[in-house]
C-alpha cells in the first residue's frame, strides 16, 4: 500500500506518463565522469556516504567514475501547461537511478504581468549557481557548500506561483518576480548540517532517497537509537511548510535573489525509525553581476536555524554559510574560483550531544569547451573543517584538512 509520503507524487507521475505520449518532448542530458583522488591524512575522513566523517564527496582511492548524470524530459501537454521531469543517476547511496524533479507549469498567456504556477516536486529558484542540464554548474563541477546541501536536502513538494513584471514589455531596464510555495515532505531538512555538518560535492538526492552519515548516536556517553541516515524528502508532521521569494534583475547584467523559507517543522513529531521532524528556517541572498561579457561575480549568502526535540533534550543550531565565486570566459575555456564558508553553531543544552562545526574551503575549475556537446576539464578543492563531535570517537580530532582532485570529461546533448 503506497503511503500518504508517496501518493501526490506517484498521481502527478501517472498523470504526466499518460499525457506525454500525446506531448511534443524534448529530451537532454548530461553525462559527466572522470578520474577523482581525494587526499585526507586519517581514515575515518573517509565520505559521509560510506559513513564516514569526511565533508568531500570521494574517498581516497585513485579511480575513474561517473560522478553525475541526469536525463530531463519537458514539453507541452495542452495549451499554456507543460511539464518537466528529471531523472539522475549516482554511482553511490542508498539509490542509484530515481527522479530529481517532476512537475507541471501553467503559464497562461496575458498583456500585463506574466503569472506562472507549478505543481510537483521541483527546486525552488534561489540558485545562480545551478543553472544547467539536471541543475548542474556550468562554473564548477562540485558545488558550493549551500547548493550540495541544497542538492542533498530540499526539495518543493507542493505548489509555486510567481508574478513576473518583465522590463522589456514595459520599457524598464529593471524586472520584477515576486513568488510563493507551499509545500510538504520536507520534514528531514537540517538533519545533515547538524550531526554531519556542510559539505561540498555534486550528489542530488532522489526521490525515496536515504543519505547516509557516520553513527554518532552509538559513541555518545548515553547511545541513542537513533538512525545514522536521513530521508530527506518525507512528511512527519503533516503540517505544510512555506516560502516566499522576489527577483530583480537589471538588463542582463545584474541578477539579485532574495527567499525566506520555513518548512514549519514539528520537532516533537517522530517517524517509527526514530528520524524526527525538524522545525528549519532560513533566509537566503544571491547574486550575479556580469562586469563584461566574459567576467562575471557570483555570491550566496545563507542563513537561519534548525532543530528537533527540546531545548533541554533535543538538539538546535544556528547555520550559516556563504561562497564568492569569480568567472572568466577566455575562448573555449572557462575559469571559476570559489571561496567557501560555513558554521553550525549548537544553541541547545544537550551536552551529551555536540554539534558544534565550521570550515572553509578553496574550489578552482577550468572548463575546455570542445564542442556544443563535448567539455574536458580539472577541478580542485582544499578544505578544512572542524566538527566537534569527531572527538566522540576516542583520538579523533574535530579539526581536519581534505583535498579533493577531479579530472573530468563531460558530454550533454539536446
Amino acid at each position: 500500500m503506497l503511503s500518504k509520503r508517496n501518493k501526490s507524487l506517484y498521481a502527478l507521475l501517472f498523470f504526466l506518463s499518460t499525457s506525454i505520449l500525446a506531448a511534443d518532448i524534448s529530451v537532454k542530458g548530461l553525462l559527466e565522469g572522470g578520474y577523482v583522488k581525494a587526499e585526507y591524512d586519517q581514515p575515518w575522513l573517509k565520505s559521509w556516504m560510506d559513513e564516514g566523517v569526511g565533508i568531500l564527496r570521494f574517498n581516497d582511492d585513485d579511480t575513474f567514475t561517473l560522478t553525475q548524470v541526469a536525463l530531463e524530459m519537458s514539453g507541452e501537454l495542452i495549451s499554456n501547461v507543460s511539464f518537466d521531469v528529471v531523472g539522475n543517476y549516482n554511482p553511490d547511496g542508498e539509490k542509484h537511478f530515481g527522479l530529481t524533479e517532476a512537475y507541471l507549469t501553467y503559464s497562461p498567456l496575458n498583456k500585463g504581468l506574466k503569472h506562472q504556477v507549478k505543481f510537483g516536486m521541483f527546486y525552488p529558484q534561489m540558485s545562480l549557481e545551478n543553472t544547467a542540464t539536471g541543475w548542474s554548474s556550468p562554473y564548477t563541477y562540485s558545488f558550493s557548500a549551500i547548493n550540495s546541501w541544497i542538492a542533498e536536502e530540499q526539495r518543493t513538494l507542493g505548489a509555486q506561483w510567481s508574478i513576473t513584471r518583465s522590463g522589456r514589455k514595459h520599457n524598464s531596464p529593471h524586472s520584477f518576480t515576486a513568488l510563493a510555495s507551499v509545500f510538504k515532505a520536507n520534514d528531514g531538512l537540517g538533519s545533515l548540517l547538524v550531526w554531519r555538518g556542510w559539505a561540498q560535492h555534486n550528489r542530488q538526492t532522489l526521490y525515496n532517497d536515504k543519505v547516509l552519515f557516520a553513527d554518532y548516536f552509538s559513541q555518545q556517553a548515553m547511545p541513542i537509537n537513533t538512525p545514522n541516515n536521513v530521508e530527506p524528502l518525507i512528511e512527519t508532521d503533516g503540517k505544510w511548510g512555506y516560502y516566499v521569494g522576489g527577483h530583480w534583475r537589471y538588463l542582463k547584467q545584474t541578477d539579485l535573489r532574495v527567499y525566506y523559507y520555513d518548512n514549519r517543522g514539528d520537532p516533537l513529531a517522530i517517524e517509527a525509525n526514530r528520524q524526527y521532524a525538524w522545525k528549519t528556517r532560513y533566509y537566503s541572498v544571491s547574486m550575479q553581476h556580469k562586469f563584461t561579457k566574459k567576467f562575471r561575480v557570483l555570491a550566496q549568502y545563507l542563513v537561519g536555524d534548525t532543530g528537533m526535540g527540546t531545548q533541554k533534550a533535543g538538539v538546535f543550531t544556528d547555520i550559516s554559510s556563504w561562497y564568492v565565486m569569480l568567472n572568466y570566459k577566455l575562448g573555449a575555456n572557462r575559469f571559476s574560483l570559489r571561496r567557501d564558508q560555513f558554521e553550525v553553531k549548537e544553541t541547545d543544552f544537550n551536552k551529551q550531544d555536540p554539534n558544534n562545526s565550521d570550515g572553509n574551503s578553496i574550489t578552482l575549475a577550468w572548463r575546455y569547451d570542445i564542442d556544443k556537446n563535448w567539455n574536458v576539464g580539472a577541478e580542485f578543492i582544499n578544505s578544512s573543517s572542524y566538527n566537534e563531535n569527531r572527538t566522540l570517537w576516542k583520538n579523533w580530532t574535530a579539526d581536519n584538512d581534505q583535498k579533493q582532485y577531479m579530472a573530468i570529461v563531460q558530454y550533454k546533448f539536446n
